[in-house]
């Protein structure tokens, strides 16, 4: 499914997030060098940014400018260093992925389908107001001169679009792992009517011993294809979460300052510009790697429902195989994880709120003396 929407994911190459070409090394070589350029460049309009800055401006905000602007281009850079050593790795990923649908096709005979309309919906949404926030920061800063911003504006296009690829390729990941549930969901109904109901034509089949294998390796294709996803884009993830909380909380603050008439109103449009496309993108992906998450735990409960359904047919192998399956579901979770840092799921979307109003109070404290 993602090999399909490779002519169209190949564009994203243009700010290096993406491989133009799996065949051709040469154009990979090119590319490399490319990125290369980007992150220089980058790293050399921020340092000119430094030696522009005003002295009228309040050290605090000062401060704030440049940890925020610098951690945007720190992301920047991991995001396509990690890409850039792993043009192989993300093919592989894609391959992996279309394997995965394959036996999920052939040896569980289910219709593999695609993304909701909703699910696209939702990226291209996300992608649009990514894109037209950036307008509002520019029609501030030409305003009244945010000269940080411009140094920052191409690892801002870089880590919001990545975010609208990360959040495809984890639907596309829960799609899979939502399949692999139903199968096991139709095979646990059939151990219940002892083997009785005609669901897909052939409950025998269902219920064999070589079909359960099939699930269990269709588990094992799952897990792996999900531990590489996490070590292709876990610094990734770490980083663009790192931006995003700092970015949505500072752009609480300045909408304080802004309030308490510190800073010109016009700043208002820069501060709602960057924290809307900020927050959504944070919830959007918690919310995807929670789905992943109850998927794996309905997977979990099918499977555990399975031994709770005993059957006096059922032959010693099947038996001894359905506990080596309980054990790796419980063990082998699916589960989008930043490096061992954090899983992305709903208890990270509230740790997340939780720390804003910790940080926002502290700015506030320092910001009254």
């Amino acid at each position: 499914m993602l090999y399909s929407l490779q002519p169209y994911l190949k564009y994203f190459a243009l700010l290096g997030l993406v491989p133009w070409s799996e065949k051709c090394v040469r154009y990979q070589f090119l590319q490399r060098i490319y990125s290369v350029f980007l992150i220089l460049i980058n790293v050399v309009t921020f340092m000119a940014s430094i030696a522009m800055w005003s002295t009228d401006e309040q050290l605090l905000s000062l401060m704030v400018n440049v940890i925020v602007f610098l951690a945007k281009i720190v992301a920047m850079t991991v995001i396509l260093l990690q890409m850039m050593v792993q043009y192989d790795d993300y093919f592989q990923f894609c391959m992996e992925l279309k394997c995965l649908g394959l036996r999920l096709q052939g040896e569980l005979k289910m219709q593999l389908g695609g993304l909701s309309g909703q699910c696209y919906t939702k990226i291209l949404g996300l992608g649009a107001i990514c894109l037209v926030g950036v307008l509002p920061l520019v029609y501030v800063s030409l305003k009244v001169g945010l000269v940080f911003f411009w140094s920052s504006l191409l690892p801002i296009l870089v880590i919001r679009m990545q975010c609208v690829l990360l959040l495809l390729y984890v639907d596309l990941l829960g799609h899979h792992v939502k399949l692999l549930g139903k199968r096991l969901q139709d095979v646990l109904t059939c151990h219940k009517m002892d083997a009785n109901c005609v669901l897909d034509g052939n409950c025998k089949q269902l219920c064999s011993l070589e079909f359960l294998l099939e699930l269990k390796q269709s588990h094992m294709e799952l897990y792996q294809l999900f531990t590489h996803f996490n070590g292709l884009f876990g610094w990734s993830i770490l980083s663009i979460y790192v931006v995003l909380f700092l970015d949505s909380t500072i752009n609480i603050y300045w909408t304080q300052q802004v309030l308490a008439e510190v800073y010109d109103y016009t700043y208002l449009f820069a501060t709602i510009s960057v924290f809307i496309p900020t927050f959504a993108i944070i919830v959007a992906f918690c919310r995807c790697g929670e789905f992943c998450r109850m998927q794996n735990m309905l997977l979990g409960s099918y499977v555990r429902g399975l031994t709770c359904h005993p059957a006096p047919q059922r032959e010693p192998a099947y038996n001894d195989l359905l506990m080596e399956f309980t054990l790796q579901v419980e063990h082998n979770v699916l589960v989008i994880n930043a490096e061992g840092f954090m899983n992305i799921d709903n208890s990270l979307l509230m740790s997340i709120l939780a720390a804003k109003v910790t940080y926002l109070i502290v700015l506030m404290q320092f910001s009254s003396l």
